[in-house]
């Protein structure tokens, strides 16, 4: 076993926003709109031994994305926050520019990282592919576009598999 896997944080405990204008406002007028990737974030993270102790959904909107950013980060238990959508090339995608300024740290891999699991999977529209892993107050912040499969592969291949690691080095444990 690597050494960085024995010290590994255990049973980690997530939140989950969905950042989607047409998902709030339906649901404002008491209709749904599936959301397939809480869905598959939500199955996956309980596969791994973690748990989702919170699901959010806001419009693009700066102001709401910094409140529930605030909101999330400030309780003790959560311990990794996802955001799910807002990050690409469309005027109302504003969640890389309002929540990546904001974070204390940035773990610029992994957006490289994202984009080549992501290219090996969909080919060259992989570069609209915008996301962002940071540390703020001693959580774990993933900022990823918001398709399930997109979703699916961040939780399978990083987020899962190296929260516990990242989060021991980012609290000195």
């Amino acid at each position: 076993m690597h050494e960085h896997k024995a010290k590994a944080l255990k049973n980690l405990r997530y939140a989950f926003v969905t950042v989607s204008t047409s998902r709030f406002e339906a649901k404002l007028g008491e209709k749904t709109i599936p959301d397939e990737s809480i869905e598959v974030a939500k199955k996956l993270i309980e596969a791994n031994g973690d748990t989702l102790v919170e699901y959010v959904l806001i419009p693009d909107n700066p102001r709401l994305l910094l409140e529930a950013f605030l909101e999330l980060a400030v309780r003790e238990d959560i311990d990794v926050i996802v955001f799910s959508g807002g990050t690409g090339p469309a005027p109302s995608d504003v969640t890389i520019q309002t929540l990546g300024q904001v974070l204390e740290k940035t773990l610029t891999g992994f957006g490289d990282v994202f984009r080549y699991l992501s290219y090996n999977e969909i080919g060259p529209p992989a570069f609209l592919t915008n996301s962002v892993a940071g540390i703020f107050s001693g959580k774990l912040v993933f900022l990823l576009p918001g398709s399930p499969n997109a979703v699916k592969l961040a939780l399978e291949k990083l987020i899962l598999p190296e929260s516990g690691h990242i989060l021991s080095l980012a609290r000195g444990k």
